[in-house]
């Protein structure tokens, strides 16, 4: 846990900021067992460092990812994970190209999760989005995916471990499982959330 919350405060890793500390040479600090600090400085190439920063980040990521991954594990706890990407292009007089994609998970003691993913692409013309509500190995999902340019439009429902006759029953089941949990804010109803 003292290494995830360092992270938060060194998310490019401890060698980042010692790079500028001597002006284009990378500089090594050592604390001595006096509790003296020394400062080495050397001439390095600037590429390397980048590369030494992107591994740090790299190496902070999946030790963040493994730290999660242990979290998830546990039935008594809470959990938020949510991941992004955006890319835009623009050439010349031509509309710009976005492509977005993102997920999103929730987890609250009891096997209760919600997912959420979304993905837009102004190019093809495509969004899409898919809301999941699950109690341990049960969940209902909905997808829905428009496109701007053809105009097609699509709802498809998922049931996972039930028949599609227990889904008004497990809902109801679900949005009172979360109602234990619920903070001063809210999760957001299926049946509100817009596309």
């Amino acid at each position: 846990m003292r290494q995830m919350m360092r992270n938060f405060s060194e998310p490019f890793g401890r060698d980042m900021f010692s790079i500028s500390d001597c002006r284009g040479r990378a500089c090594n600090h050592t604390r001595h067992e006096d509790g003296e600090n020394s400062l080495t400085c050397t001439d390095v190439n600037p590429l390397q460092a980048m590369d030494q920063i992107m591994l740090n980040i790299q190496n902070s990521m999946q030790e963040l990812q493994r730290n999660f991954g242990h979290f998830s594990m546990d039935p008594n706890g809470h959990l938020f994970s949510s991941s992004s990407i955006m890319t835009y292009s623009k050439v010349g007089d031509e509309q710009p190209k976005v492509f977005q994609t993102s997920t999103q998970t929730r987890r609250a003691p009891g096997g209760i999760k919600e997912s959420r993913r979304a993905l837009r692409d102004s190019e093809s013309g495509l969004e899409k989005m898919a809301v999941g509500h699950h109690l341990h190995d049960r969940a209902h999902v909905i997808k829905k995916s428009k496109n701007s340019k053809t105009g097609d439009e699509e709802v498809n429902q998922e049931f996972i471990n039930m028949n599609e006759s227990d889904a008004h029953a497990f809902d109801d089941e679900w949005q009172n499982e979360i109602l234990k949990y619920k903070p001063s804010g809210q999760w957001l109803n299926l049946e509100n959330s817009g596309m």
